[in-house]
């Protein structure tokens, strides 16, 4: 990705121009690294963001995390994507989340879930699209070489696919930080840059981080309140995790993975 300011944009413009004729207003950059980079950009409709990779496999797996996540998950709408220049037509949301409420670790903790949970409302045909990914598959399949534990990852499957079915598609590893939390004009709360979506691994690390997330944003949440928060969140959006069973998956987890601290959710 160009690191001078007016390479930027023209590569903005030429993205514009080849992929998303009639949007051709102002263009701002609003953030950029040497992987990808973002702007603002006033199209007919008001403000969108348009998002351009550096790289083919990230650009293809945030648009498979948009299509996956659109309908079943907070967050950003997708309003077109161009394969040609590697770019994201997206909802501009500027505004940040408020962290300063009591609700705040609810919402959060909320959007994680629907985000694991979003392959139980998928359409029929994204369900068949995505079947090599579900769990029924993956604990068939050979472990990824590099874990540090393929029997300890087996056991994370089994307990998915007692809590969650076998096609259920294990979306998870967001990029959780208090900045990627935000909300649109109707107070609703979406996540931000979902690229990190993974339908070949579990989402028990972003249980993990959520603490530490929720510590950086002020709330001083024990782990017991995050464990308990989660379970609510995803048993009300079918899965069937018991404290005990979680508990089990995380460790298992932590085996399989060589991670170092699971910041007491396990106890």
């Amino acid at each position: 990705m160009p690191t001078d300011p007016v390479a930027l944009l023209a590569r903005a413009r030429h993205a514009l121009a080849a992929d998303h004729p009639g949007v051709n207003g102002r263009v701002r950059v609003v953030s950029a690294r040497y992987t990808a980079a973002v702007f603002s950009v006033h199209g007919p409709d008001g403000p969108m963001a348009l998002k351009l990779h550096a790289d083919p496999a990230a650009y293809a797996g945030e648009a498979l995390a948009y299509a996956l996540l659109a309908d079943a998950a907070p967050v950003a709408l997708l309003h077109a994507e161009g394969e040609a220049s590697q770019s994201l037509l997206l909802e501009y949301l500027p505004d940040p989340a408020d962290w300063s409420g009591p609700a705040a670790p609810v919402l959060l903790t909320e959007g994680v879930a629907a985000v694991h949970t979003a392959s139980l409302r998928l359409a029929d045909h994204a369900t068949e699209a995505m079947a090599g990914f579900s769990l029924g598959a993956l604990h068939s399949a050979p472990a990824p070489v590099w874990l540090a534990d393929p029997g300890a990852f087996a056991e994370v499957l089994a307990a998915h696919l007692d809590a969650y079915g076998p096609h259920l598609v294990p979306l998870g590893h967001l990029d959780l930080k208090p900045e990627h939390l935000r909300r649109r004009a109707d107070g609703r709360v979406v996540l931000l840059d979902v690229e990190s979506v993974r339908p070949d691994v579990t989402g028990l690390i972003d249980l993990v981080t959520l603490p530490a997330v929720l510590r950086q944003a002020g709330h001083e949440v024990s782990a017991e309140r995050v464990l308990g928060l989660y379970l609510d969140a995803t048993t009300a959006r079918g899965a069937r995790w018991t404290g005990d069973t979680l508990k089990e998956a995380l460790r298992a987890y932590a085996a399989a993975t060589g991670l170092e601290s699971l910041h007491g959710l396990d106890r």
